[in-house]
């Protein structure tokens, strides 16, 4: 059991009464004001208002030395995979060396995507961008000769004020990717996308910069023509799609979550003189007796020992009709 609090013995003075928590384990002084809590005519001292708390929810488990038997949950890594390689296992957080998706945890977790936070913010800001760059560049098609009324020269200026920001900042996570599917031998969309998308940058910056190079077939009107919007619409539509797909798949997340949430909470033990109280679903282990009453839901694996009844077993193997289950089940 975990606490927030020092389990080291603690300054107590000699002399002083002590006893354990039933609860930790810690030795505790006995003291009048001090924590402490009555079970049975019996009365128990407690280190921490937490662990009064937890005996107060279940006092026969831990009066009766049965949480000595319970097994300590030993805390497991967080380990990822890959939605579409799920091959790929990573202790931290990264992306597919094979396709280059973001790793997801295999548990689902209630913290908010990063990725899909980072990518949102990502995706407006190039849309931002993209939009005056459509305009610049095909304003005229809808009476909107932008380029004609400012000129060449410094709509093209304009265009890598407004493009670069996005290829060499927005689009990064692209780049990283595509070069990781180089190293990896293992191309995939996005050794694509940043070759597009890298390629028509460096072409716009050698045809807004160094025209000269170019030969004259190339040269239309005042200079080249470039492609500073068709590399920021591409991440910009890119970053549309990641999006789409990051929400759809936090979804199913919580779609998991919600179905892990309908387990129950507490089981009805049964105590050796034959009464009963709902215990923490935590606090159950092995050799405990418990009662299943009609309506509910079976709380763990167990034998059946007296009774017989009919168990919905549709979510576990998709058979519609309930099973009859008897003593030895």
């Amino acid at each position: 059991m975990e606490h927030d609090h020092h389990h080291g013995a603690p300054d107590i003075p000699a002399g002083t009464e002590t006893t354990k928590d039933p609860v930790c384990g810690m030795t505790v002084a006995v003291k009048p004001d001090g924590r402490h809590a009555e079970f049975q005519g019996e009365t128990f001292h407690f280190c921490s208002e937490k662990c009064q708390t937890k005996f107060k929810a279940d006092p026969w488990f831990y009066a009766s030395g049965r949480a000595a038997g319970q097994k300590k949950a030993v805390p497991a890594n967080v380990q990822y995979t890959c939605p579409m390689h799920p091959e790929i296992v990573r202790d931290a957080p990264g992306s597919c060396p094979i396709c280059g998706m973001a790793l997801e945890p295999m548990v689902p977790s209630d913290e908010p995507s990063e990725e899909l936070t980072d990518f949102t913010r990502r995706m407006w800001i190039s849309a931002a961008a993209a939009v005056p760059l459509i305009i610049l560049t095909m304003g005229e098609l809808v009476s909107l000769p932008v380029r004609d009324w400012i000129g060449h020269r410094v709509a093209t200026y304009v265009e890598f004020l407004l493009a670069t920001p996005i290829v060499l900042w927005a689009a990064l996570p692209f780049f990283k990717r595509g070069l990781a599917s180089f190293r990896n031998m293992s191309p995939n969309m996005w050794t694509l996308i940043s070759l597009g998308v890298g390629a028509a940058y460096v072409y716009s910056l050698f045809a807004t910069f160094l025209p000269g190079v170019f030969p004259m077939e190339y040269r239309m009107g005042e200079g080249v023509g470039t492609y500073f919007e068709a590399a920021v619409v591409i991440v910009a539509l890119i970053f549309v799609g990641q999006v789409l797909e990051l929400r759809a798949r936090e979804r199913t997340g919580d779609a998991i979550r919600a179905l892990l949430d309908l387990a129950p909470k507490t089981a009805r033990r049964i105590l050796p003189d034959g009464s009963e109280y709902d215990a923490p679903l935590e606090n159950v282990v092995e050799g405990d007796m418990l009662r299943v009453r009609p309506g509910d839901s079976i709380p763990v694996d167990a034998e059946v020992v007296e009774g017989r009844s009919s168990v919905d077993e549709s979510m576990i193997t998709g058979e519609p009709v309930p099973v009859e289950k008897t003593e030895g089940d």
